[in-house]
């Protein structure tokens, strides 16, 4: 702890940002699914000034902006290609009060290629619940909670009754939620990030093919 303090002093942002790009990481992902038919009615509640929808092509701005938080190549690498995907879904957290985008997070309801490289092919009344993020400002007002449990009554109320989700080994936090909703240990994978070439990958899987692209 104290090592990665000096280097954050000595080291440059930007050139800590770019190492972090160039460097390949494997880390290890735990897969979790949770069996339920029937939506959650106790929901974790929050401010009255927040709204919660469907994102689409109309929120463009809004997704720009949120995505900014996540680096200068998330919103193009990310954001368009999901909303062209009819496999992906995406849910926001929306502030009334300036029309902003405070969560954002996505349900995927069909099979896609990323998922099927961890030995996993979504069925009917199969989703994957991914990739959910909160806006640094509006961290610690309950929203990743109620996010969580949004997102599987919208996976159960389109006929979900198994629903899969991701957690990076080393997150406790996350793995306390997900286990907090229900959730079993499904199986675990390492993954490969390599973000300068765009790369998030089941590792063996990248090194049985390494050319062909993704959509993560």
């Amino acid at each position: 702890m104290r090592l990665k303090k000096f280097l954050r002093f000595v080291i440059p942002k930007r050139v800590r940002y770019l190492l972090w790009r160039i460097i390949p990481k494997v880390y290890l992902i735990n897969t979790y699914l949770l069996h339920r038919s029937n939506p959650i009615n106790n929901l974790h509640p929050i401010d009255d000034k927040f709204v919660i929808k469907q994102v689409g092509w109309n929120d463009e701005q809004q997704l720009k902006k949120t995505h900014d938080f996540r680096g200068p190549d998330s919103y193009r690498n990310k954001v368009p290609p999901r909303l062209n995907a009819p496999e992906w879904i995406g849910l926001a957290v929306f502030d009334r009060t300036n029309g902003d985008i405070a969560y954002i997070a996505w349900v995927i309801i069909k099979s896609i290629k990323y998922f099927e490289e961890f030995g996993i092919h979504l069925k009917e009344g199969q989703f994957l619940l991914k990739d959910g993020f909160c806006i640094p400002d509006y961290r610690h007002q309950g929203l990743h909670t109620r996010m969580e449990q949004e997102r599987i009554n919208y996976c159960v109320r389109s006929g979900a009754n198994e629903i899969f989700i991701q957690i990076h080994n080393d997150n406790k936090k996350g793995k306390e939620s997900v286990l907090d909703n229900g959730y079993q240990l499904y199986r675990q994978n390492h993954v490969l990030q390599w973000s300068v070439f765009n790369i998030y990958r089941d590792l063996f899987s990248f090194l049985k093919n390494p050319i062909i692209k993704v959509l993560k």
